[in-house]
């Protein structure tokens, strides 16, 4: 079975949530608190007991000829009570352990294995892929069902080893003096999904008699508590779902990225959906990996609420303008998930970035998530990001971008200046790297460090040696200052001439078009002036040079901060990223980094 569509109305925080036409893989994505969680509840308290209702419904569709030919029917709506009370009857059969099949198999985000307990053997022990279990086993919490797991692999370990020797015992008896061995390794599935989930570690055996789990990493053999909590949990996960050899399934499955790396997380979808036939997945997430990965299935997205009829899920395509839209900013439409408030962090070095202004607000704007935007190549189709992100809210989220200020000199100061917004800013200064350039906050970094004679306490010391380094840095600060302020004047070129609409032929299109591009030259060329050239270099070289003889504050605003902070860091024998740590222990956050505050507070109020 698998859900075709429901509608959720009422339930928790959500107002109204209706899909239709879902696929194999349905992903539920959105921010905290808009209901995904909720929406796997509803689901399953709904199949728990089938009932009729208006508000909250599902369309179950049959996957197998058993749920046909039980059903005389492709499909149940529950808003029928016999269709409700068909549902219930599938439900509600007792099942064998192995043959786990058209049921609901819950897997919820309070995984963690603990409370590990010993199996008690017994003489009689049976194999335990034979047994008939609860209807509903499969709906209880995993934190519950770990010890299940483990004692059904030491009792097929034993059940097994026992049905070798009754062999034995019986061949002997009969008179023969010899077995084959060519019995099968009833580990072999698990193995195999422990090498695909975490090699090159491999399982190498189930030891009943120290009720241990062992593998091989690197030619030792551990047990299975030497594992990481997410390996753990992981390995719980695809034996519990190896157990069940589910088929005709709906897994529901809360926040399969939790604890997890990346790469772990997407090994363990790979090898939930090769076990089983016919199962859907039901994924609440906030990854963006596994919502990109997705599109080409169903993602919904789920808004915050916005009416009681007014419906939260969008049905996200891997076509919509959003998503390539943010794919211009090095994202996946998956970051729309991350939280309702989302600032773009723009930098060449925006990772390291994030930490730092992370640093600078501490918890002061706790319903901001700061993203790595990447460098200026990820914005540069600044007008498409404006339009499709940044002035508008995205079902329920808003965007906001924070550049280094040295993005005009690459997008166009004048298309910046004209693009800063209530959403859009710039910094005040070059880099993030400018506010750690005050020489009294640097000397109280070496205090408790350097000796009291070293030059790294002397805050005039410490102001020479960055204003040396700021001299080195000034004739790139001008290079780049003037190819921004060249290209702002020659812009692009353009040979599309005004009436080309009503050109008669051929010839009057090529002279309309001839001498829009001898205007264009004429344009570049002027543009281009080497007197021109020469004039700026020496007038920009002048005005930096300047800041640093009369010791204003334009040398720390404008020129390249992260070059002059790196380059003291060599000089004082100490990384870049701890000194910025050191300065962020020492600094008055309020006074250092008010204009950093100052946009985040406007970010706030819009």
């Amino acid at each position: 079975m698998r859900i075709k569509s429901f509608q959720i109305k009422s339930f928790g925080p959500i107002e109204l949530v209706n899909v239709e036409d879902l696929a194999d893989v349905v992903v539920f994505a959105g921010p905290n608190g808009v209901g995904k969680t909720s929406i796997n509840t509803a689901l399953l308290n709904l199949a728990k007991q089938p009932r009729v209702s208006p508000d909250t419904w599902m369309v179950v569709e049959a996957t197998s000829p058993d749920e046909r030919n039980r059903w005389n029917k492709p499909a149940l709506d529950t808003r029928t009570q016999t269709d409700a009370s068909l549902l219930q009857q599938t439900l509600q059969q007792s099942r064998r352990r192995n043959k786990y099949h058209s049921s609901f198999l819950n897997f919820d985000s309070d995984r963690a294995v603990r409370n590990v307990q010993q199996y008690q053997f017994q003489w009689d022990i049976g194999d335990p892929l034979m047994e008939e279990i609860g209807w509903d086993s499969g709906w209880n919490p995993m934190f519950n069902r770990y010890n299940d797991v483990r004692h059904s692999l030491f009792r097929m370990v034993e059940s097994q080893k026992r049905d070798i020797a009754d062999k034995a015992f019986n061949l002997r008896g009969s008179g023969e003096g010899s077995m084959p061995l060519d019995f099968p390794d009833v580990m072999k599935p698990f193995k195999d999904a422990f090498w695909q989930l975490l090699a090159p570690k491999k399982m190498l055996e189930v030891n009943t008699r120290d009720q241990q789990i062992y593998y091989d990493f690197g030619g030792k053999k551990l047990n299975f508590e030497t594992l990481s909590s997410g390996e753990k949990e992981v390995v719980n996960i695809v034996f519990d779902f190896l157990l069940r050899g589910p088929a005709d399934c709906v897994v529901v499955f809360d926040e399969p990225e939790l604890h997890l790396h990346p790469e772990l997380s997407y090994k363990l979808l790979q090898t939930l959906s090769n076990i089983g036939a016919r199962n859907q997945f039901l994924f609440s997430t906030h990854s963006p990996e596994i919502i990109s990965a997705s599109l080409e299935n169903t993602v919904v997205f789920v808004t915050p609420s916005r009416g009681p009829d007014t419906n939260q899920a969008i049905i996200v395509h891997r076509d919509d303008e959003t998503h390539h839209a943010l794919q211009t900013l090095g994202q996946s439409i998956g970051v729309i998930s991350l939280g309702k408030r989302i600032v773009l962090v723009e930098g060449e070095e925006a990772s390291l970035d994030k930490q730092t202004y992370g640093a600078i607000l501490k918890n002061r704007f706790p319903e901001f998530v700061l993203v790595p935007a990447g460098g200026k190549d990820a914005i540069r189709s600044f007008a498409d990001v404006r339009d499709n992100i940044l002035n508008r809210t995205i079902w329920g989220v808003g965007f906001y971008l924070l550049c280094d200020r040295d993005a005009a000199n690459v997008l166009g100061a004048k298309s910046v200046a004209a693009a800063q917004s209530t959403r859009i800013r710039l910094l005040p200064r070059y880099h993030l790297e400018n506010y750690f350039l005050d020489e009294r906050v640097i000397a109280k970094c070496f205090e408790s460090m350097e000796p009291p004679d070293s030059w790294l306490r002397n805050p005039d010391l410490v102001k020479a040696k960055l204003k040396e380094f700021a001299r080195s840095v000034v004739p790139y600060a001008v290079a780049l200052n003037v190819t921004a302020a060249l290209r702002e004047r020659v812009s692009n070129i353009s040979v599309m001439p005004k009436g080309a609409t009503e050109a008669k032929n051929v010839d009057e299109l090529v002279a309309l078009m001839s001498a829009k591009l001898s205007a264009e030259q004429k344009r570049v060329t002027d543009g281009l002036d080497d007197t021109l050239l020469r004039s700026l270099v020496q007038s920009e070289h002048a005005r930096l040079t300047k800041s640093i003889d009369h010791d204003d504050d334009v040398w720390r605003r404008d020129l390249p901060g992260r070059t002059i902070l790196h380059k003291f860091a060599s000089a004082a024998g100490i990384q870049a990223g701890r000194l910025k740590q050191l300065y962020l222990a020492h600094a008055e956050q309020d006074t250092t980094f008010a204009e950093v505050i100052a946009i985040f507070e406007q970010f706030h109020a819009n």
